[in-house]
């Protein structure tokens, strides 16, 4: 009887189909839960539902990866002490958020959001929409994620070490499996071993079980065809150092079509000395933790694109709304300040002379990119209100 309420409890979802798990998948899946949920020294729960437990730094699941068992941890990027590598020319304006958990985890401790068996099922289910194999992605049937947005192109031994942008924080909607999200993305490598780090904010219903607009993060490495990585901490990889702002985090106010525009302040940046990645938040440059180089196959030395803009997924028939669902100049949401960094020693310039390719569809558009003075500097909308995933498909 217990055995079958075992198989019972626990569906993945496999090729569209769903199943109940192996006795093997849960017992890796026990492991994985175990090395997530580390003894706390003490725990935030936030006015969401949410529950961060605060960590020993150097017991955090990032350190159970395997290429991390000997790694020291860096508490802070080589850039942080070089003050004109900030980004002072670029103000945020009085309608920027400031996030972070109500409390502070201890000195020596870091936040990492404690985890469940059902979520971390999904949040595995998520990844491997965004990143199907290699040989899914090739596949006719399957339902392709779909982005709008600008991309900087492959220019002959130009490399880039950094990408940054404000983005206007929306909250489109979503249904049971869709998601919608913003994005600003650094990758490098052909599609069989491709590398990729990614931030923004997600409206994810069938992850976090909500539709409130949440900070996110994503990294993967292809291997084989096969990508592997995942959503925030769902497994190990990224190193957290900051002690109140944690991923996963709810982000509020949302920005009114036509009204009052919140933004957050996010960037990727290669640290010179290392070859981390760290991911950096707000205009004072808040570090709230690290990729580390050794993760990654083709981003060591830096990326070979950037992108930024929106991404949305459906398992249905039709495509969810991006941005704030409007696809026009004026109220659309957008990135101003979008800037990139080609030397890992350098600071991010917003003068945007990487070439510069445009992604837009029948359902989703992007455009008016271009410097708008000092407040917008670089700045782009993006968006739309979806509808059928086969008009979806068809590009502009």
């Amino acid at each position: 009887m217990s055995l079958i309420i075992y198989f019972t409890l626990f569906l993945i979802v496999s090729q569209g189909k769903i199943r109940a798990l192996s006795i093997e998948e849960n017992l890796e899946l026990e492991r994985e839960l175990a090395s997530l949920n580390k003894p706390a020294v003490k725990t935030i729960r936030t006015i969401y539902g949410d529950i961060y437990d605060c960590v020993d730094q150097y017991k955090q699941p990032s350190l159970d990866h395997p290429l991390l068992k000997d790694h020291k941890i860096q508490t802070r990027p080589s850039f942080a002490q070089n003050s004109s590598n900030a980004r002072a020319s670029r103000p945020s304006g009085i309608s920027s958020v400031h996030i972070g958990l109500d409390d502070e985890c201890p000195s020596g401790t870091v936040p990492i959001r404690r985890t469940t068996k059902e979520e971390l099922l999904r949040a595995k289910t998520s990844f491997r929409k965004l990143f199907p194999s290699f040989y899914q992605a090739n596949a006719d049937n399957i339902i392709k994620p779909k982005f709008a947005g600008i991309f900087t192109g492959r220019k002959q031994s130009t490399v880039y070490h950094g990408g940054a942008g404000y983005i206007s924080i929306c909250n489109p909607a979503v249904q049971p499996g869709q998601y919608s999200s913003s994005v600003i993305a650094i990758e490098g490598g052909p599609a069989d071993s491709f590398s990729t780090i990614r931030v923004g904010w997600m409206v994810n219903i069938d992850l976090f079980k909500d539709s409130f607009t949440r900070l996110y993060t994503v990294w993967g490495q292809a291997a084989g065809g096969i990508s592997h990585g995942c959503y925030n901490t769902y497994c190990s990889g990224f190193v957290q150092t900051d002690t109140t702002i944690a991923l996963g985090m709810v982000l509020e106010p949302i920005s009114v079509v036509g009204g009052t525009q919140y933004y957050i302040s996010l960037e990727i940046n290669q640290d010179k000395e290392t070859g981390n990645w760290w991911l950096v938040y707000g205009e004072n440059g808040k570090t709230i933790g690290y990729w580390p180089n050794s993760l990654f196959t083709y981003l060591k030395n830096g990326g070979e694109i950037i992108g930024w803009g929106g991404i949305v997924y459906t398992t249905t028939q039709n495509m969810p709304a991006m941005g704030n669902g409007d696809n026009g100049e004026l109220y659309s949401c957008h990135f101003r300040q979008v800037a990139v960094k080609y030397e890992a020693g350098s600071g991010l310039n917003g003068s945007m002379d990487a070439p510069i390719n445009v992604i837009k569809n029948k359902c989703y558009k992007a455009g008016d990119n271009s410097y708008k003075g000092l407040y917008w500097g670089y700045s782009f909308y993006f968006g739309g209100n979806g509808g059928d995933v086969n008009e979806c498909s068809q590009k502009l």
